[in-house]
């Protein structure tokens, strides 16, 4: 584990709930916010601090290449983890959507304490493989 000068700032509230729980650690803190800026640049093509005239942007065809390059990223973990877990990631990270919010979605049927505490277990576990999932990929395309 990191110490507080260097850990990563978490932005989305149910991650922070969930390292706050010691469920997770710096490292699905890392992944997660990593998915999540993929995610938006690859869907909205929007990045953090984004630079506002054209002129600053660059090459538009290599912004291009980037942009697809992550939407590969973000199908091949959805493809490797799976649909629901691809949803929960989507649900907590993209959506912003709080335990209880996913848990009446999710589990209806069952009571809200016992759902909620399901969801978040499935989330923690998520980013778990998220990490394993972006450390294969990182091994995988690393020169030998």
């Amino acid at each position: 584990m990191t110490d507080a000068a260097e850990r990563e700032p978490i932005s989305i509230p149910t991650v922070q709930a969930l390292f706050e729980a010691e469920d997770i650690g710096d490292d699905e803190v890392r992944a997660s916010n990593r998915w999540f800026r993929e995610f938006v640049f690859a869907n909205q093509g929007i990045t953090e601090g984004e630079r506002k005239t054209t002129e600053e942007k660059g090459d538009i065809h290599a912004w291009m290449i980037s942009r697809g390059k992550c939407s590969a990223r973000i199908t091949e973990i959805k493809e490797r983890l799976g649909l629901c877990a691809h949803l929960r990631l989507e649900m907590m990270l993209a959506r912003g959507m709080s335990f209880s919010q996913m848990a009446r979605m999710l589990y209806p049927d069952i009571s809200e304490g016992r759902a909620r505490m399901k969801v978040s277990a499935q989330c923690a576990l998520v980013l778990e493989q998220l990490t394993h999932v972006y450390t294969s990929m990182r091994l995988n395309r690393s020169p030998r």
